[in-house]
């Protein structure tokens, strides 16, 4: 019968720790909501992704499209630059080009100078047929644009 008289006493004691800590844990300033901080964040991931794509081409006009390709999110802020094409050709004629073809099947070629990898070129072409689309002053150089035709397919950086 102690037994007993004890077991439920427990119990009780159990039973009363439990309803005190829930009315404490719920006491003062309600916390966020988990559901609107979710909300929030596909919201935010949803801008940066319309963000992204745009900074790619999708929803550009067309002069507009791949100016920014590859210089992040501050590429609207940088100031394009002319280059000489001759001083283009002299730098690439010294850099060496590492050639693989990826998992997909496209050839990618790698610039190397002086053992840096300073940009790269999107199929098999000749640095001599490429042209140079646009170039732009950035914080690490100049970083100059490179076309087939009307096609972006590479670009590499100059120090």
């Amino acid at each position: 019968m102690r037994k007993k008289i004890l077991g439920i006493g427990l119990l009780m004691l159990g039973l009363f720790g439990l309803v005190f800590g829930v009315v404490a844990a719920y006491q003062g300033e309600p916390g966020p909501n988990p559901d609107a901080m979710l909300y929030a964040q596909e919201d935010m991931q949803a801008g940066a992704q319309a963000m992204a794509m745009k900074g790619h081409g999708h929803g550009m006009r067309a002069e507009e499209r791949g100016q920014y390709m590859g210089l992040g999110v501050n590429g609207q802020y940088l100031e394009e630059v002319d280059v000489d094409s001759g001083e283009v050709q002299e730098y690439l004629s010294q850099l060496s080009v590492e050639e693989f073809t990826n998992p997909r099947g496209i050839t990618v070629q790698k610039l190397v100078y002086d053992g840096d990898y300073v940009g790269k070129i999107v199929g098999d072409y000749d640095l001599s047929e490429l042209s140079i689309y646009k170039a732009y002053e950035t914080v690490n150089g100049i970083k100059v644009f490179l076309s087939y035709g009307d096609q972006i397919v590479g670009f590499f950086r100059m120090a």
